[in-house]
């Protein structure tokens, strides 16, 4: 299992910000080529998000989280990006903390914690 604080690493500064439909940030792959199977929850506050209301893009694929499955899966390439946008509430302006989740096929389920500053 890969530690948290490793996982955290994957999160791309200042990449967090808010859209019309809910809020964005990006990833970026700096562990090994993998496959991810499943994205979610992610959780903010009180609030957690998971399935439909997630949605991953890398490269040039993009697929709702209800549709990453083993047999349905998205290549994450060493140095890709993957930007996670979530359907629901806009953050409030400030320090935000969002616990990231998901599954890979190599390493399984993983889970971290961000925390960045919405402007």
């Amino acid at each position: 299992m890969i530690p948290s604080f490793l996982l955290a690493k994957l999160y791309v500064r200042s990449s967090l910000k808010n859209t019309d439909s809910g809020f964005e940030f990006t990833l970026k792959n700096i562990i090994d080529n993998t496959m991810l199977v499943g994205i979610g929850p992610v959780t903010v506050g009180e609030k957690t998000y998971e399935g439909a209301a997630l949605s991953l893009t890398a490269g040039d694929k993009t697929i709702s989280g209800a549709e990453l499955t083993r047999q349905n899966s998205v290549p994450a390439r060493m140095g890709m990006l993957l930007k996670i946008v979530v359907t629901g509430d806009k953050l409030t302006p400030g320090v935000q903390k969002i616990t990231v989740a998901g599954t890979s096929s190599d390493i399984g389920k993983f889970k971290f914690d961000l925390t960045d500053t919405v402007v």
